[in-house]
């Protein structure tokens, strides 16, 4: 087989970083300055300048190539369509034969950006840090004169850095599991949905960034009142930190909510105004007059979530306003769940808008009028209610529906299926009678229907071997204010109550460890089996899901306190010998790590099965599909995607999954 791998090196006036790939590479603008070629079939290389003839034994190996490999491979393929085919005579590459090196990363729970990725395989080349200085003057215009420098000796250097990319990916690929044909066709089946793009409702987008622009500007001169100029901003957090560390000095409880939890003892104390710690201070009954009024008005220009409708704004196609390439594959490496970029679908609130709301809100916002004052959003701020607008902003094209399907409680059914036990089968008879579980759950530890709340924090938190803290810190989330004790107490009924899964956590405890000390031999937890692979990144252990997707653990080692692996989401400096962070592996976790993992599977195979099937799926957020339809045939979509959503794949026998699709004139809840 002939697999080549490449790298393109390009300029453009537009910002790769704010606008995101497809604007990029379809802007006017756009164009390449070099591209690097590997076959790694016979380890020909070539570097090819913009304006060179393309060598004839180039255009031959890619015709004849099986595969095209690139990281990030989304930009390099838009590239080669936009530009090299129709502007230098490259060859037309199929869609399918394409392959992305992050993608293949990601499935190897290694980090997705190419520098981080070959120094945590420890490949032979390392991506060139050169590339940042080059990638400044080469790249984008200069600000002064609009221009682009054409430096032959830069040029130059940016060729050997180009060519050192594809040496480097090449050489870390060469260290991982390749990836399966299962795990190429879900790639492809989302990039296929990344092509159609989404629609966003630019109109609404434009009037929702200019009334958060006009709100952050009446913060700031609030703020500057409240502290007399020394605040004039929302985006000031530094200098406010600065003053409530002085002012807090003798306040334990205030000062333990700015100063970040430390790893070890010896660890410098550091200290933060994120999101979270301006949360516990206004939770903090300590926090007075001023800083209370002053930390509320940060904390309202502080909501990034609305920066979104900027992100929107940049990444939309000017013509169609559709953004596309939203969905990134394996995004969750660790359990290779979908996540996305840009726009962060996954990331926007849940409690939004109805499509009516959100119109009545687009007609305020066109008429100038203050969104406070609107029937029904009274004690809102300005920055809650765009917030609660990013969903709906996202919208059908004309004369279409959005049907919207999600499985209901698939986690909370796919946890007790993987033990593969008689307690887990109980479980699994509740959602087969149709019987609500978080109601069943709370009846069980003796409360009410009417504490369903309760057991639906009880069954998601507490499976995954969460005690006390994850129970409230969960509760905190719907609302609820429970006391340590009855949190206690919730949790002693609910582990009581569902030995299954205490049993679920220790037998994926010693079937991961019994496999790391017998390496190559597989051991079995319930509808899971390990194996661990010592030629792999250090030593791999490799979790096999029933449908044989794998969710691996590199440089896996069995110690005093158990199994440790890396640990990809935190990485060490650049250029530095620290040793990787690692994460202990223990049975809570894994239980996480294979339920969601598992879920995964089967949105992954039901977006295949859909895409090949022609369904207008336009997107998918967590255990969530999104189908743009005609009005003419949106009855029928309904019934069709709860048929396909309902039906089990084979290897998922005995799952008793349920989706009620909706209908939705803009997205929604």
């Amino acid at each position: 087989m002939i697999t080549v791998g490449l790298d393109f090196e390009t300029r453009s006036r537009v910002d790769l970083k704010a606008c995101g790939t497809d604007v990029y590479a379809s802007d006017p603008s756009t164009d390449i300055i070099c591209c690097s070629f590997i076959n790694k079939h016979n380890g020909q290389k070539w570097l090819w300048f913009a304006g060179n003839k393309v060598p004839a034994d180039l255009i031959l190996c890619l015709q004849l190539a099986d595969e095209i490999e690139a990281h990030n491979a989304r930009f390099d393929q838009l590239i080669y369509e936009y530009i090299a085919v129709d502007d230098y005579g490259f060859p037309v590459i199929k869609k399918e034969n394409w392959v992305c090196t992050a993608a293949l990363c990601r499935v190897n729970a290694l980090p997705a950006s190419l520098d981080a990725a070959t120094r945590a395989s420890n490949a032979e080349f390392k991506k060139d840090h050169s590339g940042t200085s080059l990638i400044s003057k080469l790249c984008i215009p200069d600000k002064k004169t609009g221009k682009f420098n054409h430096d032959s000796a830069l040029i130059a250097k940016m060729g050997k850095y180009c060519m050192r990319d594809s040496e480097a990916m090449t050489s870390m690929t060469s260290k991982l599991r390749p990836m399966t044909a299962a795990d190429k066709r879900d790639w492809q089946t989302n990039e296929r949905i990344n092509d159609r793009g989404i629609l966003v409702d630019l109109e609404m987008a434009t009037l929702a960034q200019s009334y958060a622009a006009t709100e952050k500007d009446e913060l700031g001169k609030e703020l500057s009142l409240m502290t007399d100029g020394t605040i004039t901003k929302v985006t000031q957090t530094k200098r406010l930190l600065d003053i409530l560390k002085v002012e807090f000095a003798e306040h334990p409880e205030l000062m333990r909510c700015i100063t970040k939890a430390r790893k070890e003892p010896t660890d410098p104390v550091k200290y933060t105004l994120d999101k979270a710690a301006r949360g516990q201070l206004l939770d903090c009954e300590e926090l007075e007059g001023n800083y209370r009024d002053v930390i509320d008005l940060i904390d309202q220009g502080g909501n990034s979530s609305v920066s979104k409708f900027t992100s929107m704004l940049n990444r939309a196609d000017p013509v169609t306003g559709r953004v596309h390439g939203a969905f990134i594959f394996a995004g969750a490496s660790q359990t290779t769940r979908y996540s996305s970029k840009g726009l962060q679908l996954h990331n926007m609130r849940r409690d939004c808008w109805s499509a009516e709301q959100a119109e009545d809100i687009k007609a305020a916002m066109r008429a100038g009028k203050d969104l406070t004052k609107l029937e029904g959003f009274s004690g809102l701020t300005v920055m809650d209610i765009l917030a609660r607008l990013l969903r709906p902003t996202i919208i059908p094209a004309k004369d279409h529906k959005f049907v919207v399907g999600d499985w209901s409680a698939i986690e909370a059914m796919v946890l007790p299926w993987l033990t593969d036990s008689a307690g887990g089968e109980a479980v699994l008879d509740v959602f087969r009678q149709k019987i609500d579980i978080y109601v069943k759950t709370a009846i069980g530890m003796g409360m009410t229907a009417a504490d369903r709340q309760i057991g639906k924090v009880a069954v998601l938190s507490l499976g995954f071997g969460g005690a006390v803290g994850a129970f409230q810190a969960m509760a905190k989330n719907y609302g609820l204010d429970i006391t340590d004790t009855a949190a206690r107490s919730v949790v002693d009924k609910w582990r009581n109550a569902n030995p299954w899964a205490r049993q679920f956590w220790s037998a994926l405890e010693r079937a991961s460890t019994a496999a790391i000390r017998r390496p190559k031999e597989i051991f079995n937890a319930g509808k899971i089996r390990y194996v661990f692979i010592p030629e792999i990144l250090g030593g791999t252990l490799m979790c096999i899901l029933p449908n044989d997707t794998i969710i691996q653990y590199p440089y896996a080692r069995l110690g005093r306190d158990g199994i440790t692996a890396m640990k990809a989401s935190v990485q060490p400096k650049a250029d530095s010998d620290d040793e990787w962070p690692r994460m202990r592996l223990w049975g809570g976790f894994m239980a996480e790590n294979v339920t969601q993992a598992t879920a995964a599977c089967l949105l992954r195979e039901l977006l295949g099965d859909m895409v090949d099937d022609d369904f207008p799926v336009v997107g998918h957020v967590h255990d969530e599909v999104i189908l743009e339809v005609h009005d003419s045939e949106v009855e029928q979509m309904v019934m069709d995607c709860q048929s396909y959503m309902e039906t089990c794949p084979i290897w998922a026998e005995g799952l008793p999954l349920s989706a009620k699709p909706a209908i939705m004139e803009r997205y929604g809840k």
